[in-house]
């Protein structure tokens, strides 16, 4: 079996779905693959299922990757773009600290909306659909799929995902199609997740949350530092200050080099301060500043010495091993390379007829909304030039009618 569409996107994840939308809005006739059952499953997981899907703190510096480039992306779309997109599809939002959420609370309102569109403007899905490969031939493109299907189109979206996520249909195989395609894609990085601990003690640490401070070391040299609410798990540590660190931790470690973390398990107390309340009420309570495992923790392993239990209280030193791994992992870093799609309008600079947009390109953001802000906005700009593309060729033929009337008449 073979069909014919004008645009196959390959992928309904966040930046396939919203292409499509446009797309469909704009008449094309198109249809969008996904080899899972469904459409947006990492999407509805992200937030913990409350999908913070924008942030009015945007900027470049909130990104990694060729600044250049995530800069002229900005540029087309900034939050207020993204939250009025969603308004007009049908969903409402509200906002904390400037992190932008469904109103609902509900990642499956963006998920219901944005599938609900693309169906109502022509947009077809074809589930459970995996490509396995694309030939790229005299202007077309011939897509086959894992049940025998091929399709053909002349003009292909590659928005298939990362690495990350195996569970949710995370697989890294959008990067071998492009590859395929003469696209070059860097070293893959888990993004975006928690760093593995050498030591026995984690097991049980497991559970403690922290109001702390996390300072990443390269080499013993400084590399980035975070605060919040971090987690200690049974392997290690985790939490939104760790994530933040993460990438630069993996690229680290994937060179070889001596990757740690100093917690500071108490910020709001200097070590003059921590030193003066162990001397007024002891060791003996010091689960009235720190989680009571922490405390134990501690006590054991400084004994008799203030000295000691205050920086460890303050510094505390932990030999990263590892990352969670893509499986744990919320994005991948690394990608397509940026150099080689043109950042107006996500087109291959290799291949005409390609588009690469989302989470397969060279660009991953920090936690707050950014990943998907940056999913969105490759997405709008992709659909964008399509449809102006379409336009152009619509004038084109209307002229060259033109021209052969005339030639008719003479």
């Amino acid at each position: 079996m073979e069909e014919f569409h004008e645009i196959v996107i390959v992928g309904a994840g966040a930046s396939g779905l919203l292409c499509g939308c446009f797309l469909g809005k704009a008449g094309k006739d198109a249809v969008i693959l996904e080899k899972n059952a469904s459409a947006g499953r990492k999407l509805l997981a992200t937030g913990n299922g409350r999908c913070n899907f924008t942030n009015r703190h945007m900027s470049e510096q909130c990104f990694y990757g060729d600044e250049e480039f995530v800069t002229k992306v900005l540029a087309q779309v900034d939050a207020e773009r993204v939250i009025g997109m969603f308004e007009e599809l049908g969903m409402f939002h509200r906002e904390r600290d400037g992190y932008c959420y469904p109103y609902s609370g509900q990642a499956a309102a963006p998920v219901m909306v944005l599938t609900e569109t693309c169906r109502e403007h022509g947009i077809s899905f074809r589930f459970d659909t995996e490509v396995r490969n694309v030939v790229h031939k005299n202007g077309e493109f011939v897509i086959h799929c894992n049940r025998g299907e091929n399709f053909r189109c002349r003009t292909l979206v590659l928005a298939a995902g990362g690495k990350a996520g195996k569970k949710l249909g995370g697989s890294g195989s959008g990067y071998k199609l492009c590859r395929s395609l003469s696209h070059h894609v860097t070293d893959l990085y888990p993004g975006l997740t928690g760093l593995r601990a050498a030591g026995r003690q984690w097991t049980a640490l497991a559970g403690v949350r922290l109001q702390g401070q996390v300072t990443l070391l390269i080499n013993g040299r400084p590399a980035g530092q975070e605060s919040g609410e971090i987690q200690l798990v049974r392997d290690g540590i985790s939490g939104i200050p760790v994530f933040q660190l993460c990438r630069v931790a993996a690229e680290a470690l994937a060179a070889g080099k001596a990757v740690t973390c100093d917690l500071d398990c108490c910020p709001a107390m200097s070590s003059g301060q921590l030193k003066d309340w162990l001397s007024r009420h002891g060791a003996a309570r010091l689960s009235g500043v720190v989680h009571a495992k922490l405390a134990r923790f501690f006590t054991e392993q400084a004994g008799q010495s203030p000295e000691a239990l205050v920086h460890m209280l303050k510094q505390y030193e932990i030999v990263i091993t590892d990352t969670f791994g893509f499986e744990r992992a919320q994005v991948t870093a690394g990608g397509v390379s940026t150099d080689e799609v043109e950042a107006d309008s996500m087109q291959s600079k290799l291949c005409e007829g390609l588009f690469i947009i989302g989470e397969l390109l060279d660009v991953d953001g920090i936690c707050g909304g950014y990943n998907l802000h940056f999913a969105w906005s490759t997405a709008y700009q992709c659909a964008k030039k399509i449809t102006e593309m379409g336009i152009m060729e619509m004038g084109k033929d209307r002229e060259d009618a033109a021209v052969s009337s005339v030639q008719d008449q003479r």
